[in-house]
């Protein structure tokens, strides 16, 4: 931890946190290089917005992902009602590096949750016929009652087969993010509401919504398996699921840009053993301000 410390350090000290005006004008011009102001308006209107194939990244990232995923997935046998799940997968292989770094959806997460959202958790999802379906719920309910409406989760889904009803796709509900409240139990596998929507979309999309948005998933109907890598990232002062400060290496650091630091927690003053790191708090003077 203290090397992976002075790596993220050294960082810092080469690309700053914006704070201030300077966060909110390189957001500004971030948003306006990718031509995200209708996907800010959707988040903000209906709690998600999908990334058509191309937005997000080259198709071939898409593909190399899909590989790494079927890799893993050959050598693990964790198998549940809802299909096979792969956890942790950031370490394991380095095209996740490039999901996780990809600007775009970068830009979009910055907007829900600021500069210093950190990455909660790296899952594949395999969904093949006959699993159940994924009951509607909200994100934020890894948070205790009651839920703020600002966001404190933000989920980027990267689509690497196509997304149908018949495959087992997404659904949602528009604008539910806003209530800031768990889904009712009577209606958890109310899939098909009149206010529900099924997310159909090919592969190379992503989409990305707020963790107060009612979301689950169809049961898939045909053969074939259904797969995505879901990126949950949450605001800076919310625990991680998944302890990345503990399997990430030295180089993985030195190979990225300064926020791939930012993202697994190694410019958050906390947790410690020993005290605060002084020279990341020299650093960071006031780590109120990267909100």
């Amino acid at each position: 931890m203290t090397e992976l410390r002075a790596l993220a350090a050294a960082k810092l000290r080469d690309d700053p946190l914006p704070v201030g005006r300077e966060a909110t004008t390189r957001l500004h011009a971030d948003i306006k290089k990718y031509e995200l102001e209708k996907h800010i308006v959707e988040l903000e209107l209906d709690g998600y917005t999908i990334l058509p194939p191309g937005k997000a990244g080259p198709i071939e990232l898409f593909d190399r992902v899909h590989e790494a995923m079927l890799r893993i997935a050959s050598e693990q046998s964790r198998t549940g009602p809802l299909g096979q799940t792969l956890f942790h997968l950031l370490p394991q292989d380095r095209v996740f590096e490039k999901a996780l770094m990809a600007p775009v959806p970068g830009t979009l997460l910055t907007y829900v949750l600021g500069h210093r959202a950190k990455l909660g958790q790296s899952t594949g999802i395999i969904k093949e016929a006959g699993v159940d379906p994924l009951y509607l719920h909200a994100d934020h309910s890894l948070l205790p009652p009651p839920w703020p409406v600002r966001a404190q989760i933000n989920v980027v889904t990267w689509v690497l087969t196509d997304y149908t009803r018949e495959n087992g796709a997404v659904c949602v509900w528009p604008g539910s993010h806003r209530w800031a409240a768990p889904v009712p139990e009577p209606l958890r596998m109310v899939h098909d509401h009149p206010e529900t929507k099924v997310l159909a979309t090919p592969p190379g999309s992503v989409i990305i919504w707020h963790g107060g948005l009612w979301h689950g998933a169809v049961p898939r109907q045909t053969e074939g398996a259904r797969m995505t890598l879901a990126l949950p990232f949450q605001r800076a002062g919310v625990q991680a699921t998944e302890p990345y400060t503990l399997t990430v290496t030295p180089e993985m650091i030195e190979c990225n840009p300064r926020r791939f630091s930012t993202f697994i927690g190694l410019h958050s003053a906390f947790p410690w053993l020993d005290g605060p790191d002084g020279n990341l708090l020299a650093i960071t003077p006031n780590m109120s301000e990267f909100e």
